[in-house]
């Protein structure tokens, strides 16, 4: 019985020592239930091996070798607790980083550790990383998150998946896996691309307290923000209000000028002209630095275009207003047919971010004059994407003035594809000006339609491309420059998922289990010579 109690008591110490140690690296690798199983089963094999060699275990702590344990034991202790009271006060008082990468990868630029120092009030940075979003640019948002809250104590990070967490993405209204949401006491910012400038921008926007004022002009049968009815513009308003802008009516036949405080002008769709005193104002305010949306449908009616007034002013500033009606029988809304092209996109500020298409009921050609001045930069921000024969600006009338149903491309009559329907400019400034600091110069976008944003058209591609317009126009689409880090020129790849559990198991359990079963084979050689 003895003997069997000498062979057995071994083997349950070895088993405790085994499953203590595969239980803490089930824990670390986030496998709980195996790691509860194992430390039961290890609490299991010490109460037998302690109840086979009960009288040995008993000596031992009464030992004299018991004894200099534990007085090692108390030294260590108290060696680690210096370590840590000293650790303590170096991370409160002299905390320093070093980055050694070579594109600064975990260093703020100067603009934002400057702007976080004037932070003096809480913000909350909510992160939906789901599924969708890949793990390299998963850890970036984490490690450049980080780096936020390591300048300030006001910001602080948690994150959730939006497949998950329900209840806070109706909160925020989150449609894009990849959101991150800045948010203060009274308003939150969304930013969906993971740039150290989006989220610089997203803060300063809520520590300014600022509400920018946009006018829609009215007295032309325009889309106004009053009306909840299907041709309205009142879902524009409340869009623009959730993203801290405040939407006005604004007539020039009863106020002798552009409020002083007006942000934005927007003419959206006028069906009669302006008056020549109307056309006055709003160019002055142009010449002033102003900043104009204008959305002029075509004439389907008549050939004699009742907004001349605002094509010629628009051809000053180095825009093309087309009298046409735009066809695409590549790309359209089969419920409307090829006279509601679904443009694709050119590369500008607004329409980076677009991931989903807009379509244009109805829309004229609106082109970058090839005349413009050289102080304008005139851009196109959407296209036709048929080519000849499959889009074109259709210019030929029937008698009455009005478009024929039969439509047919016309080469040196109609408009040849690829056919502009949108375009942005912006004045250029010497930089010598003083006001390029502030970002004073004018910019106007052009689009050949306004019933993309009506109430009943006003679905979230659409809405993002005129939220994206105003946010272009009124400088809020970056409110600082910091030029974006090129990960791709990184000579070292990301670690994959297989690559980072490799590594874990190799440092966290095989060499640690070479080491214990080394000492074990030493314990063992030594007690055998015992025996001898």
């Amino acid at each position: 019985m003895e003997t069997n109690k000498r062979i057995a008591a071994p083997l349950f110490g070895v088993l405790t020592l085994i499953f203590t140690f595969v239980g803490i690296a089930n824990w670390i690798f986030q496998a709980r239930l195996a790691s509860w199983i194992c430390l039961l089963l290890a609490l299991v094999s010490f109460i037998i091996f302690v109840r086979l060699r009960f009288s040995a275990v008993m000596d031992f702590f009464v030992s004299r070798q018991a004894r200099y344990g534990a007085n090692v034991a108390l030294s260590i202790l108290g060696v680690i607790g210096i370590a840590v009271f000293v650790n303590a006060i170096v991370v409160q008082r002299f905390d320093k980083r070093v980055d050694i990468t070579l594109n600064q990868l975990y260093t703020l630029s100067e603009q934002t550790r400057k702007i976080l120092k004037t932070v003096d009030k809480d913000i909350r940075v909510t992160a939906f990383l789901g599924q969708n979003v890949p793990a390299q640019n998963q850890q970036r948002a984490r490690d450049m998150l980080e780096l936020y809250t390591y300048e300030t104590q006001f910001v602080t990070v948690s994150y959730a998946d939006p497949y998950i967490d329900q209840l806070l993405r109706n909160k925020y209204d989150i449609r894009v896996d990849g959101t991150i949401v800045f948010e203060s006491d009274t308003r939150y910012e969304k930013v969906t691309t993971i740039e150290e400038q989006k989220f610089t921008s997203a803060i300063l926007k809520l520590i300014k307290d600022e509400t920018k004022k946009i006018y829609f002009l009215v007295g032309h049968e325009e889309h106004e923000i009053e009306d909840f009815n299907t041709e309205g513009y009142s879902s524009v308003r409340a869009e623009l209000e959730n993203q801290n802008y405040a939407a006005f009516s604004l007539s020039l036949l009863t106020e002798p000028d552009i409020p002083a405080d007006c942000e934005v002008l927007v003419i959206a769709g006028p069906k009669t002209a302006l008056s020549r005193h109307e056309l006055d104002i709003v160019t002055k305010y142009l010449a002033r630095n102003g900043k104009l949306l204008l959305m002029l449908d075509p004439s389907l009616t008549s050939a004699e275009d009742a907004n001349r007034g605002l094509v010629r002013l628009m051809k000053r500033w180095g825009i093309t207003i087309g009298n046409d009606f735009v066809i695409d029988e590549t790309d359209f809304v089969p419920l409307f047919g090829p006279s509601a092209p679904v443009p694709g996109f050119e590369l500008h500020e607004i329409t980076r971010a677009m991931r989903d298409f807009v379509a244009f009921p109805i829309t004229r050609s609106v082109t970058p004059a090839a005349d413009s001045p050289a102080n304008l930069s005139v851009k196109s921000l959407a296209k036709t994407v048929g080519g000849t024969q499959d889009s074109w600006g259709e210019t030929e009338r029937t008698p009455d003035g009005t478009f024929s149903t039969e439509f047919n491309y016309t080469a040196g009559v109609d408009t040849a594809p690829p056919v502009s329907v949108a375009v942005a400019i912006e004045q250029k400034i010497d930089s010598n000006n003083q006001d390029e600091a502030t970002g004073a110069s004018t910019r106007i976008v052009v689009f050949g339609d306004s019933d993309f944003a009506v109430n009943a058209a006003l679905r979230e591609a659409n809405r993002d491309l005129f939220l994206a317009t105003i946010n272009w126009l009124t400088l809020e689409e970056d409110l600082i420059a910091i030029r974006p880090l090129d990960l791709q020129k990184q000579a070292l790849r990301q670690m994959r998922v297989q690559d980072v559990q490799l590594v874990q198991i190799i440092s966290v359990f095989l060499i640690p289990a070479i080491v214990f079963i080394a000492g074990l084979v030493v314990w063992w050689q030594r007690r055998k010579g015992e025996d001898v």
